[in-house]
């Protein structure tokens, strides 16, 4: 609900895309840079308060940034803040709920447990944006933030009367520093060739997609209007959702390696689609097609993890998985916001170098053109490196090659 407003803030303020792009980059560095320690004391602190700190803390930091805008006293770094520590706490609280699920849902049901939570999210996606704009001409900001508080305060009491059981650490060594567990988590990880591919082709489909990802706002709105905007993040936020539906009621595949693969060719497929014409129709149905598979993709990794890996040190594996495959993006969101206003929007404008060629005739010239360009790369490119990925073998086979970890679990 805030998210949508202020990035569009931020584009109307500034009416550059580099700016915009500074809030996606803070929101990623935390994953890259802090993700290992975060990992290390998730699996030592109990997993229910981890969740629950950070809920709170996420909580102050909208409550803060809405106050802001709210006092008219809103600047670009405050979001740049915001999204800093936003990114931290979520870091927290995704390795918390990811590594409690085995011990809330049997092995067979990983995949489907992992796709409601990011179905339930997706409905929030859909339903903030109308519920924001509806509170807000009933009772305007003060009713928001009451519904904010609100929201917060159910899912920390919801958190405090669930039981959820810790895993139980080998004592038989004495205690352990922070930096042992974390050198732990590296050395489980570096005998795992399989975990690693895994972990590199995600890193590569995160360094070609987030680059031109992040741009699709300044591309639209170079046509269109901030209404267009909002029906095309609604249409890719449904299409997140009917995949996350038809995930939930299936349960997930059993050879998981070949769905994230297919998947994700899916979603390249869908990113190129977007940047081919300035349409909100074409548009619209390429962020369709693009969200459709990503909560398969998503809960398929993570259910192999879970299914794999001793739930004592998921945190770890588990952060030390998601640094690896998004220490792409700050690379990538760095060169965009360059890459379109000084090399891809001139060539791709009214008698720019790539404007008079096969290009300009297939995409079109103007305002966005060569950010439409940028996308339609990032999708080929998603195809070509998921084809070559797949082809080493260590990944193709993690499912038989590394065997199931034994553990009872709640449910």
């Amino acid at each position: 609900m805030t998210a949508f407003g202020l990035g569009v803030w931020v584009l109307e303020t500034t009416g550059e895309a580099t700016p915009f792009l500074l809030i996606a980059l803070f929101n990623a560095i935390p994953t890259f840079a802090l993700s290992p320690v975060a990992g290390a004391i998730v699996d030592r602190w109990d997993r229910r308060r981890v969740m629950s700190g950070a809920d709170v803390g996420s909580a102050l930091v909208t409550v803060g940034l809405l106050a802001l805008f709210a006092s008219g006293n809103l600047q670009a770094w405050h979001l740049y803040v915001g999204s800093f520590t936003g990114s931290v706490l979520s870091i927290f609280q995704n390795l918390a709920y990811t590594t409690s699920v085995t011990s809330l849902v049997p092995k067979q049901h990983y995949s489907r447990a992992n796709a409601m939570v990011q179905t339930a999210q997706s409905f929030g996606f859909i339903l903030s944006p109308i519920l924001g704009a509806a509170l807000y001409a009933l009772s305007g900001l003060n009713g928001i933030f009451f519904i904010d508080l609100a929201t917060f305060a159910v899912a920390v009491s919801t958190l405090l009367i669930v039981r959820i059981p810790q895993a139980t650490r080998d004592g038989s060594q004495g205690p352990t520093t922070v930096a042992a567990d974390i050198r732990e988590g590296f050395q489980y990880v570096r005998n795992k060739p399989g975990l690693i591919g895994l972990a590199l082709m995600m890193a590569t489909i995160n360094l070609l997609i987030s680059a031109s990802t992040a741009l699709s706002s300044p591309m639209i709105l170079g046509f269109s209007t901030v209404q267009v905007l909002g029906l095309v993040n609604g249409i890719s936020s449904i299409g997140l959702l009917v995949g996350g539906l038809l995930v939930s009621a299936w349960g997930g595949p059993s050879r998981k390696v070949l769905a994230i693969s297919l998947s994700a060719i899916t979603s390249g497929i869908g990113l190129a689609i977007v940047g081919l014409r300035p349409n909100p129709v074409l548009i619209g149905f390429g962020f369709f097609l693009f969200m459709l598979p990503i909560t398969l993709v998503n809960s398929s990794i993570r259910a192999i993890v879970q299914t794999k890996v001793p739930s004592t040190i998921q945190g770890r594996v588990f952060s030390l998985i998601f640094m690896t495959a998004r220490a792409g993006m700050p690379v990538g969101l760095l060169a965009a916001g360059p890459l379109a206003d000084k090399v891809f929007e001139p060539a791709m404008a009214a008698g720019g170098r790539l404007a008079t060629g096969p290009l300009g005739a297939l995409l079109g010239v103007g305002p966005g053109r060569g950010i439409g360009l940028m996308l339609v790369l990032g999708g080929l490119g998603m195809v070509l490196a998921v084809l070559g990925m797949t082809s080493y073998p260590r990944l193709r086979k993690i499912e038989s090659e590394m065997p199931d970890i034994e553990e009872d679990s709640e449910g």
